[in-house]
């Protein structure tokens, strides 16, 4: 049964002061003052009072070790359980209260486990001895030994009924003979239940570990509000099955073993209890230069102060969708990591595209946007950064003869004639040395997969995860499978940009996606909001960048016009979180034959790190009319 708390709380206020004088004489507090309510700890070596009443709290509490105490954890300590000790707390508070009738069995046709009987317990002490286990705490926890001398741990419920019943042997398991570590009674159903739990006072902060003797290691420790989940970590039907019980407790501790398992459990009780009111036990990983396991070994090894101290100082379960403000490194920009996009004047507006961030890319059909993403790739290549793209509308050979033309450069291309139509075509004796350095970098999503936003998001977590890439390229949005329904499309969209950001956080990763502006009426340059897709893809975003092909009419001098526009395409800023500028524009030239974006000599005659020829600019017969009147 769970008794009301409100009710416990009455009771303790009722007695007052006298809650301090009913603690003392239950554990014989010495040198105790009736007037200023304090005496010696009885849970440690003092020759100064430190154990305190609150009167707030109604509890004993030592400033020298930590622990605190009140009436119903005093009297449990001499054997009773928690109803017992609630009923002696009613009785002196003189408040009525119904408990019924204590040990009756209420499940039906339920197996109850029998009970062993107290007989000899010589070889469930000495093992528990050998275990730093007093036999007082075997006692305390009704520890028993059955006919085989192996250890019998009793499972009650809230109203003192045996419940359940655990065996193990009475010596070190031997795992090579593959002996059995634990079992449960035989014929006898099995609930599960938290050992000890008929013994915790439910107005106190809750330990909970991972067995029983670590169970047993915490009470002899002094901390007696202690249970231990019933069938290792791994199981966790235990919190179905009392989770009214713990729902009374407004701090519960976890204490799991140091491995694995022990800190899977640690991540899943707490989500599952609450991270506000969970805490979790911090154990060494040596102590002695013993490796620390559990907390029996914590006890055996550095004794009951050091089991007590990580119990009564456990550590804030963090949430983890937060961080604490002085927790947060203060970080300058330009220390940032993350990938240039290797266009000097563009690399000067935002430095580098951030690991971390998301870059969306916009422009209207043949604004150069393949051109300026296959050159970002290439950029990011000979920068050492590996780089997954997708096309959604270049199959894979396409996308490489775009890339082949910018790497070859035009040291490496052919220029051809088909009547009156020019054309270029890379050199093909380079293609072998072009492939040997993109090998194992540069990794193209295969034609004829899957458009899932999701597999497209496991497959780029594979790849950063096996390959390593930094720099990934969606291209496009709406090239995937969205959803048929238009409300479906806009939120499935926001959705997968809000996990595009949380990838890119995760693997330190700089993501670039392509959307689509809205149709236009006329050839313009963008803003964000022609942006196509949910209103909320642009909040999101850290920039947004926008090409626009510069048209015949921009070329010529307006009333209108402040300034001409001399480039081939513009790349306008629309958006960077980062740095807080917006508006910016950066003018490129296009070469056609390298099918690169250019502002000088320097960057149309770039020579990747595959070539490692020298060349003369003056001998390449392709004229540039762009820089016709710069010096070469």
């Amino acid at each position: 049964m769970i008794v009301d708390k409100k009710t416990i709380q009455r009771a303790k206020q009722k007695l007052g002061d006298r809650n301090a004088m009913l603690i003392a004489e239950i554990l014989g507090v010495e040198q105790f003052d009736s007037r200023n309510l304090k005496g010696l700890c009885p849970f440690h070596a003092e020759d100064t009072p430190s154990f305190i009443y609150d009167k707030k709290g109604y509890y004993m509490h030592c400033f020298g070790c930590g622990k605190s105490v009140d009436i119903i954890e005093a009297y449990m300590s001499t054997g009773h359980t928690f109803l017992e000790a609630v009923q002696f707390l009613f009785d002196h508070a003189r408040i009525r209260y119904n408990f019924g009738e204590l040990g009756v069995k209420t499940r039906r046709a339920y197996k109850y486990p029998k009970l062993e009987p107290l007989s000899d317990k010589t070889k469930v002490y000495e093992y528990l001895s050998k275990r730093k286990i007093s036999p007082k705490t075997a006692d305390y926890l009704d520890i028993r030994q059955d006919a085989e001398g192996n250890c019998v741990f009793n499972y009650y419920d809230t109203n003192d009924v045996l419940t359940m019943v655990k065996y193990r042997p009475s010596h070190r398991v031997d795992k090579s003979k593959k002996e059995i570590k634990n079992w449960c009674q035989k014929n006898a159903d099995t609930t599960p239940l938290l050992f000890n739990m008929n013994r915790v006072n439910t107005t106190m902060p809750l330990l909970i570990t991972e067995g029983e003797l670590d169970c047993a290691a915490a009470i002899e420790a002094g901390y007696l509000n202690t249970v231990s989940v019933p069938l290792g970590a791994n199981n966790y039907h235990w919190l179905e099955e009392n989770w009214n019980w713990l729902e009374e407790f407004d701090s519960i501790i976890l204490c799991s073993d140091n491995d694995e398992a022990g800190n899977k459990m640690r991540k899943e009780v707490s989500t599952r209890l609450g991270t506000w009111r969970t805490r979790f036990v911090e154990l060494p990983l040596s102590v002695q230069d013993k490796p620390i396991k559990d907390l029996n070994e914590l006890l055996y090894y550095g004794g009951p102060e050091q089991v007590l101290d990580v119990v009564l100082n456990a550590k804030e379960n963090p949430v983890d969708t937060v961080i604490n403000f002085a927790d947060i490194q203060a970080v300058d920009l330009a220390d940032m990591d993350g990938i240039q996009t290797g266009f000097q004047e563009l690399d000067k507006a935002l430095f580098k595209l951030f690991y971390g961030t998301l870059t969306i890319v916009t422009g209207i059909n043949g604004s150069g946007k393949s051109s300026f993403l296959s050159q970002l790739v290439c950029n990011s290549l000979e920068q050492g950064c590996n780089v997954f793209q997708y096309s959604g509308e270049l199959p894979a050979f396409q996308q490489k003869t775009w890339l082949n033309h910018i790497l070859a450069g035009r040291y490496h291309v052919n220029k051809y004639m088909a009547g009156n139509i020019e054309y270029f075509k890379v050199n093909p004796t380079v293609q072998k040395d072009i492939d040997a350095w993109c090998n194992e970098r540069l990794f193209i999503y295969k034609d004829g997969q899957s458009h899932s936003p999701q597999d497209m998001l496991n497959t780029m977590e594979a790849a950063a995860r096996k390959y390593g890439c930094k720099l990934f390229i969606i291209d496009n949005l709406t090239s995937l499978a969205m959803g048929s329904r238009e409300k479906d499309r806009w939120d499935n969209q926001e959705n997968f940009v809000r996990q595009l950001i949380s990838f890119a956080v995760k693997f330190q990763v700089a993501p670039i996606l392509v959307v689509h502006p809205h149709k236009i009426e006329t050839i313009r340059r963008l803003t964000k909001m022609d942006v196509q897709g949910a209103g909320g893809m642009i909040d999101l975003a850290h920039r947004i960048l926008s090409l626009y092909r510069v048209q015949a009419a921009d070329r010529e001098p307006t009333g209108k016009k402040k300034r001409i526009l001399e480039g081939d395409v513009v790349c306008d800023i629309l958006k960077d979180r980062m740095r807080g500028y917006e508006g910016q524009s950066i003018e490129f030239f296009y070469d056609k034959p390298s099918r690169r974006f250019f502002t000088d000599y320097e960057d149309l005659y770039f020579q990747y790190g595959w070539d490692t020829e020298k060349h003369d600019r003056e001998e390449d017969p392709i004229p540039v009319p762009q820089l016709e009147d710069r010096p070469i």
